[in-house]
């Protein structure tokens, strides 16, 4: 039952949903005017968003495996990471590059700017060392939320301790299913925090 609950709380906390879920997070913050932003506006931002970094990636990865370039779309081994990885880093820096020229989503621009060199930078461990993708993308979560309060001196205190505690949740349910070990764990999470945060000292 235990096991079963870890591997829901992974397919929920996909790190190909943490883009999506950042971004439904930025537009409903009372933060740079994201509540004059009309809802239509908002809804095709988020369509965008989901089919460029959740949709096509996936399919991506359901195609390699179609190919039989890949034996299981849930990437279990070091190798079998490397085609859907890149594929990811291309689709990410594809929505930076849509999206840059979008005022109100600037930060969020600037987000998947960072997505994609997370990507890049886990691509490259990767030959070294198995990381854990979900902790990469709560962790990048975590740092956009740490470097815009202090940055920007916000209050972003709710949505740190939430992103902290889903950081907990995420990483419990992945040693659960026997995905990770504390240390693959501890060292994506690290690394997300602290290549968004430095990212959006930037801004």
């Amino acid at each position: 039952m235990e096991t079963k609950i870890a591997r829901g709380i992974s397919y929920l906390f996909h790190p190909l949903l943490v883009p999506f879920f950042t971004l439904i997070l930025l537009l409903n913050l009372d933060i740079f005017g994201s509540h004059a932003v009309p809802l239509m506006f908002k809804m095709m931002l988020s369509g965008i968003v989901l089919l460029t970094t959740f949709v096509i990636p996936v399919a991506l990865t359901w195609l390699l495996w179609w190919l039989q370039l890949i034996t299981s779309v849930f990437l279990t081994s070091k190798a079998e990471r490397i085609y859907p990885i890149l594929s990811v880093a291309v689709f990410y820096y594809v929505t930076f590059y849509i999206l840059k020229g979008v005022h109100i989503s600037t930060i969020f621009s600037f987000y998947m700017l960072g997505a994609t060199l997370l990507a890049i930078l886990s691509l490259v461990i990767n030959f070294y060392h198995k990381i854990s993708l979900h902790m990469i993308g709560i962790g990048s979560m975590t740092g956009l939320f740490l470097g815009l309060s202090l940055n920007f001196g916000i209050d972003l205190t709710t949505e740190l301790i939430a992103s902290l505690l889903a950081a907990g949740i995420i990483g419990f349910a992945r040693i659960k299913s026997n995905s990770h070990d504390p240390a693959e764990i501890y060292s994506g999470f690290v690394m997300g925090v602290l290549t968004m945060t430095l990212l959006m000292l930037q801004l």
